[in-house]
């Protein structure tokens, strides 16, 4: 009788190890998914990034019959920058603090327009605010962090290379 009493408990605690580990199986294989997925939505937004530099960093090389075309080339990747940081926010998960820098870039975006505008009407764009951008888009680009952790360390860094967008904010005076 006490045989089959033990009998009965080891039962139960095996099913019980094998249902846990299970779950934790399944739990450890949701969010090394979910971190793949951020972390390829997050190395498409860096690339985004580093193409606008690249970019901008071609503005002073034009000549200035090009340079309104250039500009425009600069503004299309402001917008496809933001699209990537749009993207990013609606496909995954712990980036919450993304909704400010997606408007920052918004208002950068607008600023920029204005720049554009003023250069297609043939006013040149002053030269001290086209390198304030590349200044502000370089540090942006190298402080953000090469790989997206899931980590405290990984937001902050994000965090503060996004306050290098900040300046960007009032182009136009």
């Amino acid at each position: 009788m006490m045989k089959k009493k033990y009998i009965k408990i080891v039962i139960f605690v095996v099913v019980l190890m094998i249902i846990s580990s299970t779950f934790i199986l399944i739990e450890n294989s949701i969010t090394k998914k979910e971190i793949e997925v951020n972390s390829n939505y997050y190395t498409g937004f860096v690339s985004r990034v580093q193409k606008l530099y690249d970019t901008l960093s071609q503005t002073s090389e034009v000549e200035s019959n090009e340079e309104i075309d250039q500009m425009f080339n600069v503004y299309t990747s402001i917008i496809l920058v933001n699209d990537r940081l749009t993207l990013l926010k609606e496909n995954t998960k712990n980036f919450s603090d993304v909704n400010i820098l997606i408007n920052d870039f918004l208002i950068f975006r607008n600023e920029y327009g204005y720049l554009l505008k003023d250069q297609i009407k043939g006013n040149r764009a002053d030269s001290e605010v086209l390198i304030k951008v590349v200044k502000q888009i370089k540090l942006f680009l190298n402080d953000l962090p090469i790989e997206y952790q899931n980590s405290k360390e990984f937001s902050d860094k994000f965090n503060a290379a996004a306050d290098h967008i900040k300046p960007l904010l009032h182009l136009n005076f």
